[in-house]
């Protein structure tokens, strides 16, 4: 059986997938963070400061509520790490399932596909370690195997 360590040690796992993924939640983060301070702009200045400029109720708009700016824009790292976590849990199963498959399509003996155990997809592992068993189990039947000790096959 394939060891899995609990944790990964790399920070992306699929720089494609889960970059492009921390760049849309930075995006949504930052635009959110943009919505916010023009919401609450246009809030003061409608009815609390109608007659000044929209410069000056900027400027109090940023004074008033800066501790919240402050605090909206130090979550955004922390959003971003949150996720990048979060899609270690279907990056990672992906990743280990396309390697495998390219040690197959080299001709390499493969132990069973196993995922960490929070991961997502398990079936995945169990649909794939059943296909090769049901493979491995044709290719006995054909002559192409020969059956070790243990009830593993090994290729002729």
């Amino acid at each position: 059986m394939a060891t899995v360590h609990a944790k990964r040690t790399r920070t992306l796992v699929d720089s494609e997938v889960q970059g492009s993924l921390i760049r849309r939640v930075a995006l949504h983060w930052i635009l959110f963070f943009v919505c916010n301070t023009i919401a609450l702009t246009c809030w003061i200045r409608l009815f609390e400061q109608p007659d000044a400029d929209w410069g000056q109720t900027f400027g109090d708009t940023v004074r008033r509520f800066l501790p919240f700016f402050i605090i909206t824009a130090a979550l955004i790292p922390a959003f971003v790490w949150d996720t990048l976590k979060l899609s270690h849990r279907f990056a990672g199963p992906i990743t280990r399932l396309r390697n495998t498959l390219k040690d197959i399509k080299a001709g390499r003996s493969v132990p069973p596909l196993k995922f960490r155990e929070n991961d997502f997809w398990q079936e995945i592992a169990v649909n794939f370690n059943d296909v090769m068993q049901l493979r491995r189990g044709d290719a006995v039947q054909s002559g192409d195997v020969e059956p070790t000790r243990g009830g593993e096959q090994q290729d002729a």
